[in-house]
């Protein structure tokens, strides 16, 4: 996470100090804040911000609120935690564990950029934290019932590498459970498109073998130091996720064992079911090899790796938490923004010189009858009190610590303040003592009221002056008179909307405050209104030699696949598709989502059985005493005459003199018939 003070941090936000923006969306900011407790307690988290203008979105908001909701039920040391979901002044917010790191994308890319990319055990390692967390998700119950957390979003973007060498998954922000509010329709697809299952890609019904898939893509990423399925668009990176085809590791790099890439690559199998049983499955594999690889886990420290890469950042977060700090109490003693209390009686112990008694005489119950404020003290800094004054409580002597370190006969203790005297009642754990109320008919000096002084504020150029959120000019100067010591904020406002605030502790009067207005912005040049977005429709054709047409137009397929241009939501398009010895397809589609996939299978076609070639018969012609033999007009001799023919009906034509007779033979494929004619 990157850090760096701003001059308009920190800054009071509900129960939390925004310290520093650390980054800036297009739907959210990021906030590193503190939430304050009693007795200096401190806690540092992330609050992730709606923008104004998203707030009045219904279902942007339930779709934040979502995100709370789901990430709520998980606590577990491999995924960054939410603490707390609520609205501040019309502003939605999630506060969020703070982890001091860089995201893993960063990582990998830095350590590229200097010659010191992740080993391949520290590459194991990283996923075998990341999919513990993964995994207790993906089976997290409450209340016995399953939450089917399923993160649909797993990339190097969205797990964390602390300095300590902690990893841990985040953004949960369209991870899809059974607690959701609003839900994903069928065919509508969300992530990343290069770190997505095929099943995911095609909009199909997802389980836990989609995010595990995911960590197989980021394994192998880091393992071959190249991108596996990344195109030049994003319908060519959706078509080669679908295409699902995974090089070898080894032949990526050869120094990745055989058994690891085995392990990966069943985890990139197109077909889920071919997957690991579950990312638990996954993950123990992997354990397997890890521990089995590396003899001395403790040599490939994250730690140390992140601290190699990111010393400067290190440098500089430790001076930003300090100016933090320094800000934050700058701002809480001198601005009058202090952590809001729940008790009215506090007891604040200041130096070793003295001690402070904080009361609230508003409230009845700490009125004695004659009208003295008395308040229950804190044990420990009453006795302190008394202790440094050289005094007694109710006469006893000053008390001493025993050798386990606690005040030993410490009872009901009371202080009761009157004018300028005090004095202190005690009592032992099994004698209550009276509450001890002295009197003095001193009467009270008066404060004196503070001086105040004139600050003439000019600010060139400005509209408008405010002074602690209240306008005391319309112009560009004002002469505002400021009680010593006091720190007020003055913002300067000009036109378009510019604005510049400034603090200011008045030490002097008659002292002079200038205001330099930024320049306000340059218009920029309308821009053409932008086209709405196409959606993405792809066609999936088997075989993918088929020759298909869209409206009538022939398409080329690539690997079988295409994508159908210039259509939006609504559209409809024809399909014809043919090919050697299938059935023509056609039908008529209508485009609903933003990415959709139709898969077309041309059915084969039915042929009748071909009968075998039918071979030629023999016909023998005989007559008493003898012919001429002629058939179809064509002339075959004397008799007798055999002759071969195909199957069939045959007639011959016998002659002897003036004599003529026919004689028809019916012959069978390969079979052999005799005819004898009386020629008398």
């Amino acid at each position: 996470m990157a850090t760096g003070m701003h001059e308009d941090y920190p800054q009071g936000f509900g129960r939390y100090y925004l310290t520093q923006k650390i980054a800036m969306g297009g739907m959210a900011e990021i906030f590193r804040a503190k939430s304050v407790g009693a007795e200096g307690f401190e806690k540092v988290v992330v609050i992730k911000r709606i923008l104004p203008h998203f707030c009045e979105d219904e279902s942007f908001v339930t779709m934040f609120q979502d995100e709370a909701r789901v990430a709520a039920h998980l606590n577990h040391a491999n995924v960054v935690q939410i603490f707390d979901f609520d609205e501040v002044e019309g502003l939605y917010y999630i506060a969020m564990e703070y982890v001091e790191g860089q995201d893993l994308k960063r990582v990998l890319d830095v350590g590229t950029k200097v010659g010191s990319p992740l080993s391949i055990a520290q590459a194991v390692y990283i996923m075998i934290e990341a999919g513990q967390g993964l995994d207790y998700a993906h089976k997290r119950e409450v209340d016995g019932k399953p939450l089917n957390i399923i993160h649909r979003d797993i990339s190097p973007h969205n797990m964390m590498v602390s300095y300590n060498g902690e990893v841990k998954i985040m953004d949960f922000g369209i991870a899809k459970a059974a607690s959701r509010s609003t839900k994903t329709r069928v065919g509508t697809v969300k992530g990343k498109c290069a770190y997505m299952s095929p099943e995911q890609a095609r909009g199909k019904p997802l389980d836990g073998r989609s995010d595990l898939f995911a960590l197989g893509v980021c394994l192998w990423e880091m393992l071959s130091g190249k991108r596996l399925f990344v195109g030049d668009s994003d319908f060519e990176t959706l078509n080669n996720v679908l295409r699902a085809e995974v090089p070898s590791l080894t032949e990526m790099n050869s120094e990745v064992p055989p058994e690891l890439d085995a392990i990966v690559l069943k985890s990139l199998a197109k077909d889920r079911d071919e997957r690991h049983k579950d990312v638990a499955d996954f993950v123990g594999e992997l354990r397997r090899w890890f521990y089995t690889a590396v003899p001395d886990p403790s040599a490939i420290s994250l730690k140390g790796y992140m601290h190699e890469l990111f010393d400067d950042q290190i440098s500089k977060l430790k001076a930003d938490v300090a100016a933090e700090a320094e800000a934050l109490k700058h701002m809480r003693t001198n601005s009058g923004l202090r952590r809001p209390t729940t008790s009215s009686r506090q007891v604040a112990m200041a130096a070793d010189d003295e001690a402070t008694v904080a009361l609230d005489t508003s409230n009845p119950g700490l009125l004695s009858p004659d009208g003295e404020a008395t308040v229950a003290l804190d044990a420990a800094a009453a006795i302190a009190m008394a202790n440094r004054s050289g005094q007694t409580l109710a006469g006893q002597p000053a008390m001493k610590k025993s050798n386990t370190g606690l005040f030993v006969g410490i009872g009901v203790l009371l202080v009761a303040i009157a004018g300028g005297g005090a004095a202190v009642g005690m009592g032992v754990f099994d004698k209550p003592a009276p509450v001890v109320v002295v009197k003095k008919e001193v009467e009270k000096p008066k404060p004196k009221p503070k001086p105040k002084f004139f600050v003439n504020i000019e600010a060139p150029g400005a509209t408008e002056i405010k002074i602690d959120g209240e306008t005391e000019a319309t112009s560009s100067k004002l002469k505002f008179k400021v009680e010593q010591g006091k720190s007020i904020k003055i913002l300067a406002i000009g036109k378009k909307g510019v604005k510049k605030l400034v603090r200011y502790t008045a030490e002097k009067d008659g002292a002079s405050v200038k205001i330099e207005l930024p320049a306000p912005p340059k218009e920029a040049p309308k821009k053409p209104v932008a086209k709405a977005p196409e959606n993405i429709v792809i066609l999936q054709v088997e075989p993918d030699s088929a020759v298909v047409k869209v409206n009538g137009a022939a398409v080329t397929l690539v690997s079988g696949n295409y994508k159908v241009p210039k259509l939006k939501t609504g559209d409809s398009f024809k399909v014809e598709a043919t090919a050697s010895g299938y059935k023509t397809f056609t039908k008529d589609y209508f485009v609903k989502e933003k990415l959709e996939t139709f898969e077309i299978k041309l059915e084969k076609e039915r042929r009748a059985p071909v009968a075998a070639p039918c071979k030629k018969g023999k016909v023998t012609v005989n007559a008493r005493p003898w012919a001429k033999v002629s058939l179809k007009g064509k002339s075959l001799g004397l008799t007798p005459r055999s002759v071969k023919l195909s199957a069939g009906r045959h007639t011959f034509v016998l002659t002897k003199g003036s004599v003529t007779k026919k004689v028809g033979v019916t012959l069978k494929c390969g079979g052999s018939v005799s005819k004898t004619v009386d020629m008398k």
